[in-house]
């Protein structure tokens, strides 16, 4: 991965990054200030605000659940288009619920697990990862994803959820291989939210203790806060069980054939 790490320091967010930098496949590199990630915008200042509106920020993917949406409602910025994509994957909305807003995910885990029917051996993060691949339902609203990054030669787009890694992290992994990125820097590049995450993990994890001292339980959420290299290599492997490569998964399942590939990278590599 030869591009800088390119954190926006913002106020509101932890995880708001520039996918500009990474090397495609032909020599090109991704443009700065045209493709962001990020948690999602609730905490905004009007610092953060002004700073889209200068680089000319045009389109806000949101993949958070009603229930992530109606409680912390993004910020709005103007001359911005909002669109929800939201795959309401449940696991991925816990990795990344806060304990103010979501006790009842918790209540569900501790009565799961004093019922006995929390299973501690599957890995839902993966699991959900691999149906992110495999559900036509969630193939439809990824496809859109791309879709929306060629609506405009002059799109600016950033995507979130709440902590914006799973969904937002399998997002960037397809835009990063439809411009032609090696999977080696689209893991690493999932990889990174584990750096900026680091801080506001010990904190949830503080105030979970608060809430409940049942050790299994801290695990389980400590695990579903985790960044894991395994989560994204997953669904990668998906992918390729299905079409052979990511590219090809790109182009012959969800449908964004090599005519919009080519009209993504004129307008997003340099």
């Amino acid at each position: 991965m030869d591009k800088k790490d390119f954190l926006i320091p913002l106020k509101g967010t932890f995880n708001t990054r520039d996918l500009g930098g990474y090397k495609a496949s032909d020599g090109r590199k991704i443009k700065y200030s045209r493709i962001y990630r990020s948690d999602d915008l609730f905490k905004l200042t009007g610092e953060d605000i002004d700073w889209f509106v200068n680089h000319k920020l045009t389109t806000v993917i949101d993949f958070r659940n009603k229930n992530e949406r109606v409680i912390r409602p993004d910020k709005n910025i103007p001359n911005v288009r909002y669109y929800i994509l939201s795959p309401d994957d449940d696991t991925a909305a816990l990795a990344s619920a806060d304990l103010r807003s979501d006790k009842k995910k918790i209540d569900k885990l501790i009565l799961e697990k004093n019922n006995g029917t929390l299973d501690l051996n599957v890995d839902g993060l993966k699991n959900s990862m691999v149906n992110f691949v495999k559900s036509p339902n969630v193939q439809r609203l990824y496809k859109s994803l791309l879709e929306l990054h060629i609506q405009r030669s002059d799109a600016v787009v950033l995507q979130h959820c709440r902590g914006g890694k799973d969904r937002t992290g399998y997002g960037s992994a397809l835009i990063l291989f439809a411009l032609g990125v090696s999977e080696e820097d689209v893991i690493n590049d999932y990889m990174l939210t584990g750096k900026y995450n680091v801080e506001r993990n010990k904190r949830r994890m503080s105030e979970y203790r608060r809430y409940t001292d049942d050790d299994v339980i801290l695990r389980y959420l400590s695990n579903a806060m985790s960044t894991r290299r395994e989560v994204i290599e997953s669904g990668i492997y998906a992918m390729k069980e299905i079409s052979g490569t990511p590219i090809n998964y790109i182009e012959d399942v969800l449908g964004f054939d090599k005519i919009k590939i080519r009209k993504m990278r004129s307008i997003y590599l340099e």
